[in-house]
This record gives structure tokens, sequence and C-alpha cells, in this order.
């Protein structure tokens, strides 16, 4: 009968690729192990902790106001569970901590620290042995109520409590000078619930039964557009890491709507009122380029403008600083040429009656004698217009070319359906289309759209979406 020898079992790999590789395949489990271990930081003084993870999920919630401003809420601390000896004589974890040898700086030496007795400042490996108690004979850990092996069989948690100390700041506030003084602070120690601990395994134990996590696909920050086939819909949507939804629509009619978390819609040129563009004329100045048209008698003159390119020249453009002719008339003015008049300083240029087609008003245009509104804004310019300005004194105004634009006339048809004029208005309407049923005051709809957009706790764009953003729209 022929010996097996039972010495190696497990057979020795071999490796047949032509491409070695450099980096060795990581621990994916470590990787789980670290990633938990740096979002709970439990084996950390409060004072060394980074704010990543729960510390910074704590910072961003906290402090909580109440409305009035006469109270706070503020976040001090927390710990996960009871870090002491068997006996409890020894306590904390200062005797968890030690100096490197290398750069003698303090270091951590955590049994739940994956880089226990690793200097983060140095990188150097240290073996040291924490302190022990006199009594016991046992070093300070973590004294969870059950083990990973009872919590399997009792089919309980595998967890440690979270508690959290807050404070509470109670204010006096003078009703004359507005200013404030402390009336009261109280310091507690709250139970916030249990915290389940990951197993070696990278695991956890939910009652009794061992699971793991799946990873969530989550939304990536940034704008995202939109469309069905025959281009009847279009669909713009700002998604933050954290926080409202906005989606940008418009209909067949070339009326632009915002809706803010999928409720109901309503004009997009409110929305910018809200934002703080509060007149007309500064939502058209931030979307068109605005053009001042000048009359002498029946003359016309406008400014240069990037509305030029593709137009023929109405009269011959002359060098301001001398006598040559930069673009003949009836030439076509194109992108070199349009540059040239910029470089040689081009201020205005003739243009003809007919090319006032398409024109828009900026602002209102205003008798300074009478108070009598001329023109009103996002209104048709035509010769008629001209000559009623004339007659009144006034001998230039400013328009705008939105078929010649890239974003349109949009802008202009949704703002000449917009009702609302005002920043406070907007402020309401919007407030009306998210909380419909409450009454509106300025005061608490300033606060909503404040805290949807200006908050950084409610409000996060992240780094990520930050970049994306600017890369789609360049």
């Amino acid at each position: 009968m022929t010996n097996i020898s039972t010495s190696n079992v497990y057979r020795d790999r071999m490796d047949f690729a032509k491409i070695y590789a450099s980096i060795p395949i990581p621990h994916l489990i470590e990787v789980q192990r670290k990633s938990y271990h740096r979002f709970l930081q439990m084996d950390v003084p409060p004072a060394e902790r980074e704010d990543v993870g729960l510390q910074a999920v704590f910072n961003s919630v906290f402090p909580i106001n109440d409305f009035r401003g006469t109270s706070s809420l503020e976040f001090v601390e927390y710990s996960i569970g009871n870090w002491q000896c068997k006996c409890g004589n020894l306590k904390g974890l200062s005797y968890l901590r030690a100096n490197c040898e290398e750069c003698g700086k303090l270091i951590v030496n955590s049994p739940y620290s994956p880089d226990a007795g690793t200097c983060r400042h140095c990188g150097a490996r240290n073996e040291i042995e924490n302190p022990r108690c006199e009594f016991c004979g046992g070093t300070v850990d973590l004294n969870a109520k059950y083990t990973v092996e009872e919590c399997q069989e009792r089919g309980m948690t595998y967890a440690v409590p979270l508690k959290v100390t807050v404070r509470l700041v109670v204010w006096d506030k003078d009703s004359e000078t507005e200013g404030k003084s402390i009336r009261d602070i109280k310091e507690q120690e709250v139970y916030f619930g249990d915290i389940p601990l990951m197993t070696d395994n990278g695991t956890f134990i939910i009652n009794g039964t061992e699971r793991v996590i799946v990873s969530q696909l989550h939304r990536s920050p940034g704008v995202f557009f939109e469309s069905n086939p025959a281009r009847t819909f279009i669909l713009a949507k700002i998604i933050p890491y954290r926080g409202s939804w906005v989606e940008f629509e418009f209909d067949q009619k070339n009326i632009m709507y915002v809706r803010i978390d999928r409720k109901r819609k309503f004009l997009a040129t409110t929305f910018l009122r809200a934002l703080g563009l509060n007149t007309d004329a500064d939502i058209l100045r931030a979307f068109y380029h605005p053009v001042t048209v000048r009359w002498e008698g029946k003359t016309l003159y406008r400014s240069l403008g990037r509305d030029l390119i593709g137009t023929k020249a109405a009269e011959e453009i002359k060098d301001p600083k001398g006598k040559s002719v930069l673009v003949a008339k009836g030439k076509k003015i194109v992108e070199g040429l349009y540059n040239q008049l910029v470089k040689a300083g081009v201020q205005e240029i003739g243009m003809e009656i007919e090319a006032l087609e398409g024109a828009l008003s900026v602002a209102e245009v205003i008798n300074q004698e009478t108070g009598e509104i001329l023109v009103e804004s996002n209104v048709e310019v035509t010769p008629r217009t001209i000559n009623t300005l004339s007659e009144s004194g006034i001998d230039r105004v400013e328009v705008i070319f939105p078929d010649k634009e890239d974003v349109g006339v949009i802008i202009s048809q949704t703002l000449a359906k917009d009702h609302v004029k005002s920043q406070a208005d907007a402020l309401i309407e919007i407030y009306r289309k998210q909380r419909p049923g409450d009454p509106p005051t300025l005061e608490t709809a300033t606060a909503l759209f404040e805290g949807m957009f200006y908050d950084p706790r409610k409000y996060d764009f992240s780094k990520v979406g930050r970049l994306k953003f600017n890369i789609k729209l360049g």
C-alpha cells in the first residue's frame, strides 16, 4: 500500500502570467474594517478626532437653534462603549496611548484599530504593551454586553451604547437692542442608542444573524439633461449631494418652469428673483448681451456686440484712430472681422431702422420730468418707440436681440408671462408651491428658501458635484 504524504495538503499556486502585478491584491476585508473604524473613531479621544464619519455628522447637524433665537443645543462630544479593565480600576482611552519610539509622538495602541501600534506621523511600527491593572491584571478594553458568539447563540445584536454630550444654552434677548446675554447653560450626557460593531470578518451580528453591508447606488451630484426623441420635452436637473433637487423644464411654447423636490412647478423667472435677480432688467442682463442704441435725428447708432457676427455692415466702419476702412459697406461681419473691430477700439457703428426687428428693451425708460413710464422692460422696440423717446428728449435705449443669442427667446417669453415683480413676492409664491395650505408670510417664506439653498447643513453640492457642474456648463 502506498503511503500518501499529508504534510502539504495545499498545492503551490503557479503563475503563468506574462505581466506581473507590481501592486499586491489588497485585503478587501481589511479595507472594510479600516473604513468603519475611521467612521466611528471610538478609540480616539474627542480632542483628537478628525472631522470625518460620525464626528462630521454631529458637527453638520448641531447647533440646533429655536425659531426665536433664544436657545440653542450644541454638540460637545460623543463616546462609544465603556472602556475599562475587568475590575473597573483603569478607565478611559488614555491607557490606550503610548509614545512612538521613533518620533516620540502619541500613537493609538487599541486592539480594535487596524493600525494599532503604527505611528501616523512617521509610519514606524511599535511593539507596545498597554498598562495592566494591578488588581485584575487586565488591560483597558471595550466592554461589550455580549461577545460575538453569545450574540449568535442568544439572537442578540453585537452592539455598544452611543452616548452624546450636549450643551443647552438659553439666552435673554433684549427687544430694543436685539442683543443677547446668556441666562443659563446646562450640559448633559444623553444615551443616543446602540451602534453595531464590526467583527473581525467585516460582518455585523444583527439579531443573531451575521450580515454584511451592501453598498447602495447613489445618484452622483451634478447637473443632468434629459429629453425625449422628438425633443418636445427637455429637462435639466441640478442634483446636490445633500439637499433639494431643482428641475428646469420648458414646454413647446418656450416657457421655462422650475420644480423643487418634484413638487408643483412655477416659472423659472420667479426662482431667479428669489435668488437675488430682483428686477426684469437684472434677469435680462444676466442671460443676454445688452446693446445701446443711440440716435441723432434719423441716424441710428448701436454699440458693438457679438450679435453682429453673421450680419452685413449697414455702412463703412472706419478705424477711430485713423481714416482706414476696417469693414466695407454691405460686407458680412465674421468672427475675425469682429475681433479686429474690438482690437481697433470701435465703440459704435451705424445701423438701419430695419435692424431693430426683434429688439426688446432691457430696462424701463422713465420721463424724469413727469415720472411717466415711456417704455417698459422686455417689450418690443419699434421705430414708433424711437419717436416717442425722441419727443421726450431721450436719445438712447438699451436693447437685446433674443433671436440672435444662444439663449433664445426662452427667458424673455417666460419673463413676459411672469406676474411676480419682486423678490418678496417670489419667495411667497415658492412657499405656496412647497407648502400648500399653510398661510405664507415673508418671514416664513424667507426662512424656508434660505434653509433649502443657503444653509450648508441642509444643502451641500460637494466638491464632486461642483466639478461636474463646471465641466458640463463650462
